[in-house]
């Protein structure tokens, strides 16, 4: 297990130097960057160049690229362009914000998929099936951004049950119950953007299960459908359930990034969003290498949660 594990982290070095390389020249190919985000026509030429050589633009960009990844390389992600302000202390500020809002959101959307895939699963084809399956449907089909301002219009504005911007009130920082008020909505909107991919995943899986051999033969023994479903049935759908905990290691980064921009909410997503905007390339590329990370990651503890699940599986036939 050990060599498994040092193989697939070897493989992340070289594949994180190319993904930064990639992005990294074309952010630079764009016709603007972050110079013109925040300088004014009133601002003379010399104005400009006098900024653009302050933050390092004028060279070429293999040597911007270069000081770049010296400093990643001793730890530091270096400043915004935008903001001036140290990018490691941003993400150390907002992380632990996005995944107060993901996780719960993620968890709770995993569970109702689990409930309503097997229930819908087992019944393939009746009103209860088809009706699973057109919120589904829906789910997918409606766009998370218009949703969420659906959600802000009617409990926000019209209901004014909710806060709609931000993660605290001014002055209640500390405050436990503002904080989940603020939560309520976003929470929401991302439970409803997350659950219907996994409640047809769990779908599919029931029914492929039903199908096998090993059921045929519980019911030729007499068992009932309830004891299939709760013995056998729902222990091998768990197996590739266990394996989307570890696939969803990067949605607790950058899993939100519409819904924390349209709620204001102050987290990695918003950050993101902002740092694109302006083409703060320091910013984008410790996101992305973040990202990329915890995506390398996801697959390799997805890996183990799977073989930890089912002992059968060994490592070397999924190395190979």
């Amino acid at each position: 297990m050990l060599g498994f594990i040092a193989r697939r982290l070897a493989q992340v070095i070289p594949l994180l130097l190319v993904l930064s390389m990639v992005v990294f020249l074309l952010i630079h190919l764009a016709p603007y960057d972050v110079v013109d985000s925040y300088t004014t026509p009133a601002m003379s030429d010399e104005t400009v160049a006098a900024i653009r050589e302050r933050l390092g633009l004028n060279e070429p960009v293999w040597v911007q690229y270069g000081a770049w990844l010296w400093n990643v390389l001793q730890g530091n992600f270096g400043n915004s362009l935008a903001t001036g302000l140290p990018i490691g202390d941003e993400l150390a500020r907002r992380i632990p914000n996005t995944i107060i809002l993901v996780a719960p959101a993620y968890l709770t959307a995993l569970v109702l998929a689990i409930v309503l895939g097997l229930a819908a699963g087992s019944r393939k084809g009746s009103l209860l099936d088809r009706t699973i399956d057109s919120i589904s449907s829906i789910g997918i089909a409606t766009p998370s951004f218009w949703f969420a301002l659906l959600v802000m219009f009617v409990f926000g504005y019209v209901l004014r049950l909710f806060p709609v911007f931000g993660m605290h009130s001014i002055g209640k920082e500390g405050d436990i119950g503002d904080l989940l008020l603020h939560l309520a909505m976003p929470y929401f909107v991302l439970v409803v953007a997350f659950f219907p991919d996994l409640t047809r995943y769990v779908r599919s899986s029931t029914i492929t299960q039903l199908d096998e051999d090993y059921v045929q033969v519980q019911k030729a023994y007499g068992a009932s459908n309830g004891f299939i479903l709760s013995r056998h049935v729902s222990r091998n759908i768990l197996l590739p359930i266990i394996t989307q905990l570890g696939l969803a290691l990067p949605l607790l980064v950058t899993g939100a990034i519409v819904t924390e921009s349209i709620f204001a909410w102050p987290g990695v997503g918003l950050y993101i969003l902002n740092a694109t905007a302006a083409l703060d390339y320091p910013v984008i590329l410790a996101v992305l290498l973040l990202s990329a990370v915890l995506v390398m990651l996801g697959n390799l503890l997805a890996d183990l949660l799977y073989v930890a699940a089912d002992p059968r599986i060994r490592l070397a036939k999924k190395a190979a």
